[in-house]
Parts: structure tokens; C-alpha cells; sequence
């Protein structure tokens, strides 16, 4: 039993490989730390080329520090690499800050055969153990995750899978079948969803009478609306359906209140979905709460206004459904979310 063991990485992103090899070492260590290592630029520029969002290395000290919560020996910790050469030139620095940053250390654990004679020769004394360099249990590496992370999903930690996974918007005016479709997206792809939290507001918090909205209940539907998207996304398989956001909220806060509540803006965020799916106001009528009425073209009016909103604060990737039947748009809408799970970049070209 060792006392002190380190298992570097940069963990780029973390997946069920990194955390076997965790494991393993925990078992043999009386305190083990994870030390996440990086050069931000280099790392920036993989996920530049990757066509991926930033993955800066305390967001990934946060996915392994969420995971590996529960056992009290595992400590994370970071390692910023930026500013010293790559490997190999710049292994002597990098042994250096490591004994910084653990000075008891007695054994290194890493996945990968090549680094064995620089750490005997940098840090001697210290031993290295490597576990499954061939990657029988788990034939990923990080480098292959982020070419095609949802053909690798299933390798993905559990805490990183919200950045990775597909996010669609379903939105649009009053009984425009948003909710019902977002609902059986959700059920064909065996993933989650996130419904109008405002559709139930009312009942919840001003016994189920509408005349008693303020404009700060809006505000507080747009933080309970971001609650609820979390926890889909928490939760999703590959992809996540949102039935609304803060722009759909603020559009209602405009109709009722007759103003717009500023707080709200800080809820919306153009970057946060990979496609905006927005129905439109041409299927049958259904009452579902609200108070406006049966007018066709108020209803193309109010489109025309929650389009314009979404447009003026920089919503890019809005695809427009306004087939008058139900099963059109169904087929549209699983079209589009079955291209983004085959490139999730497809948007881009649309």
C-alpha cells in the first residue's frame, strides 16, 4: 500500500477509462490525487479544430471532482502547463511543478507507456505504474471522444454529458403543439425533456387565478425554467428537448404585464441551443390556458412578434415548421434531431 499516488492526465474530456484508472489507483493508495494537467492554448486549438465549445481544465477538475465525490482518498487537482514546451522538451518543468504540487508523492499511476523513462529520470525515487495501456476495458481515448463524442457516448462521465449532449428548442405562440411535441421527441429518443414551466406557475404559486401575475412572477418562471433544463440536461441520452425558454417567458411578461422585466434578459442566451425548432400558428386551435383568443391572424401577429425577439437577440439557428398537420411536423422535427445526432455540427451548413 503506497501512501501518496498522483494520476496526471489531461483528461481531455474525462470518460469511464480515466475513472477505472482512478479507481484502480485509489485501491492501492492511502490518498490519491488527480492532477489535471494542460496548456489552455494548446487545449483551446484542439477543440478549435474539434468544432467543440472551450473545455478549460477547471471545468474538467469539476467533472472528475463531481464524480469522484463520494470517496474521501481522491482529492482533484490542476496543473497549468501554459507557457512551458511540449512534451518532451519541457518535461523537466513539468516534473518540477508536479513535485510542487504533490511533494510526498510515492507513485505515479498513468495509462501510457512512453512517459515511463522521463518520469524515472525527472522524479527518482518515485515509481510509475501503469494500468491497461492497451485499453482492453474501455478502447477510447480522450482524442477519439472529442472526433465523435456521440458515437462514444456511453465512455462519457456522467457529470461532462450535459456539455455534449444535443440541445433543440421547441417554441412558439399559444397552442401551436410545442408541448406535445416536445414531449414525444423525447419519448422517441429515450432522452429527457424539459417542459413550460409556466404553463404551471399559476396553479403553483397564485391559486390557479392569472389576473394576480406581477411582472417579478416572470422573472421567477425564468429561473425555475433554467432549473428544470438543468435537470433534463442532467439526464439526457445524446440529445435534450426544451419546451420554451426565458425569450417565450418574457414574450408572455410583454402580454400580460404589458412590459418587459429586464431581469429576464439575463436568462436568455442564444448559444445555449443547437437548432430552435418554431411552430407555427396554423394547427387547430386548443385552448391551453392562456388568455388570448381564437384569432387567426392575431396568432400570425403574435408569431411574427416571439420570431422577431428571438432574432433581435442573435438567435441564429431558427428552422421555421408550419406544416398544418401534426404528423408533418413530427417527421420534420425528428429529421432534423436524427441529423444532429449523425454531426453535430450540421447546423452549420444548413
Amino acid at each position: 500500500m503506497y501512501n501518496i499516488g498522483v494520476v496526471p492526465g489531461k483528461f481531455f474530456p474525462p470518460h469511464r477509462g480515466h475513472l477505472n484508472q482512478i479507481i484502480r489507483a485509489a485501491t492501492q493508495c492511502k490518498k490519491v490525487y488527480v492532477v489535471v494537467s494542460d496548456d489552455e492554448n494548446i487545449a483551446m486549438e484542439k477543440c478549435r479544430k474539434d468544432r467543440l465549445q472551450y473545455m478549460p481544465i477547471k471545468l474538467r477538475a469539476l467533472w472528475l471532482s463531481i464524480e469522484l465525490q463520494s470517496i474521501d482518498h481522491i482529492k482533484v487537482v490542476m496543473l497549468d502547463e501554459t507557457g512551458i514546451p511540449a512534451y518532451p522538451e519541457g518535461s523537466v518543468q513539468w516534473c518540477k511543478m508536479l513535485t510542487n504540487l504533490v511533494p510526498d508523492m510515492d507513485v505515479i499511476f498513468g495509462g501510457e507507456m512512453k512517459y515511463q523513462d522521463t518520469y524515472m529520470k525527472h522524479l527518482p525515487g518515485i515509481e510509475y505504474n501503469v494500468y491497461d495501456y492497451k485499453r482492453s476495458r474501455y478502447p477510447v481515448s480522450g482524442t477519439e471522444v472529442r472526433h465523435n463524442y456521440l458515437k462514444h457516448w456511453d465512455y462519457i462521465l456522467g457529470a461532462a454529458r450535459p456539455f455534449f449532449a444535443r440541445r433543440v428548442l421547441i417554441t412558439g405562440t399559444e397552442s401551436c403543439a410545442k408541448s406535445t411535441l416536445t414531449k414525444y421527441l423525447g419519448k422517441i429518443f429515450h432522452t429527457s425533456w424539459s417542459e413550460e414551466y409556466g404553463r404551471y406557475y399559476s396553479a403553483e404559486y397564485l391559486g390557479d387565478n392569472e389576473d394576480l401575475f406581477s411582472v417579478q412572477d416572470f422573472e421567477t418562471i425564468a429561473w425555475k425554467q433554467k432549473e428544470q433544463d438543468n435537470i433534463a440536461l442532467k439526464t439526457a441520452n445524446k440529445i435534450a428537448f426544451f419546451d420554451s425558454d426565458a425569450v417565450v417567458t418574457q414574450y408572455y411578461c410583454e402580454l400580460y404585464m404589458g412590459q418587459t422585466n429586464p431581469m429576464i434578459e439575463t436568462f436568455i442566451d442564444p448559444q445555449k441551443y443547437d437548432v430552435v425548432l418554431m411552430m407555427g400558428p396554423n394547427v387547430k386551435w386548443v385552448p391551453d390556458g392562456f388568455r388570448f383568443k381564437n384569432n387567426q391572424f392575431e396568432r400570425e401577429q403574435l408569431h411574427k412578434k416571439l420570431y422577431y425577439m428571438y432574432m433581435y437577440r442573435g438567435f441564429k439557428n431558427i428552422i421555421e415548421i408550419n406544416d398544418p398537420d401534426y404528423s408533418t411536423r413530427l417527421d420534420k422535427a425528428i429529421e432534423i434531431a436524427d441529423k444532429l445526432i449523425a454531426d453535430p455540427n450540421f447546423m452549420n451548413r444548413y
